[in-house]
């Protein structure tokens, strides 16, 4: 009897181990704690990050940039989401939950966000993109005229005419060069999707050329490459609330902010594309690699040699016949 009572013990206290769940997931109110703090901590203010910044870039510089404000939201959005989840789980873990109990309760809660990663890499790489050509190549232009020309000994009393004008001639430079710098740099650390910045601002450039109609053009003089000139040949006057100087208001705001991020996108991409394939380590390397200086192993030395040892017998024990 008391061998049958010791084995339904030890059998009752396996089934009790094997049959163990965390205590605070055997509680209904525990599960519902955990899934409010991830809402709360996690899904809301990811949400809210992205109306936020749709409103400010409207409030800021209007409804011209509109697709990249959201491109923003959505990249502040999948950053906080990045941040917060790895927090909400580790205060799951002080509680004494399992892991597979937390990826659980993120599948049925809503916290699991399948393609987060690539909407939100995706958002990131064409936003940094906009904001090289929207944002650095004009401060670049104030770095030049505050900090480099005193440097020569030129002073300069320029102000936002002049500088405006100045980043007009140079857009292009502007747009492109640190852009390719910035994608070579940022597909060091974030490699994927970094070629595909140039994917938007394609789309954009493309959907205005389409529906390009030339307020100046007739029906009997209309060039098909109106369109094209309209927006990539740039304008090189910033035009004035007393004088226009010859420029097209809404043609300038058109290729700053269609043109210049479509040749940012496309830079951006290029210098992605260039770390990716290692490019300017090869090219460094090649640069300053020495010349490898020709040896002749032992083998060909030794051939040698053993040729004109057969050969210098030869000659010299060669005898001249007789004349007579």
């Amino acid at each position: 009897m008391k061998g049958a009572g010791l084995q339904r013990v030890q059998l009752w206290t396996e089934q009790g181990r094997q049959g163990y769940t965390a205590p605070h997931m055997e509680h209904p109110d525990a599960t519902s704690q955990a899934v409010l703090l991830g809402h709360l901590l996690i899904t809301i203010p990811a949400i809210a990050a992205i109306p936020l910044l749709l409103y400010f870039g409207l409030y800021m510089f209007g409804t011209g940039l509109l697709l990249y404000y959201l491109c923003a939201g959505l990249a502040v959005s999948w950053q906080w989401y990045v941040i917060a989840v790895p927090h909400w789980k580790e205060s799951l873990r002080k509680r004494g939950v399992q892991e597979n109990e937390i990826e659980e309760i993120r599948r049925r809660s809503g916290l699991l966000w399948p393609g987060a990663s690539l909407v939100g890499l995706f958002a990131l790489h064409t936003t940094i993109a906009a904001i090289c050509a929207i944002r650095v190549g004009y401060w670049l232009v104030g770095c030049w005229f505050a900090w480099i020309l005193p440097l020569t000994g030129r002073t300069s009393s320029a102000g936002f005419i002049d500088y405006s004008d100045y980043y007009l001639q140079h857009l292009e430079l502007l747009s492109i060069l640190p852009a390719m710098a910035v994608g070579y740099i940022c597909c060091r650390y974030l490699p994927r999707l970094a070629t595909r910045a140039w994917i938007l601002p394609t789309l954009i450039l493309s959907y205005k050329l389409l529906t390009f109609s030339d307020p100046q053009a007739s029906v009997f003089s209309s060039s098909p490459l109106s369109r094209f000139s309209y927006y990539f040949v740039i304008l090189r006057l910033t035009p004035t609330f007393t004088d226009l100087r010859g420029s097209d208001p809404i043609r300038l705001v058109q290729q700053m902010t269609v043109v210049a991020p479509f040749y940012s996108g496309v830079a951006y991409s290029i210098g992605a594309l260039l770390e990716d394939h290692k490019m300017l380590e090869r090219i460094i390397r090649r640069i300053f690699a020495e010349p490898e200086s020709e040896v002749f192993g032992a083998e060909h030395a030794g051939g040698e040699s053993t040729v004109d040892a057969n050969e210098e017998p030869v000659h010299e024990g060669k005898v001249s016949e007789p004349l007579f």
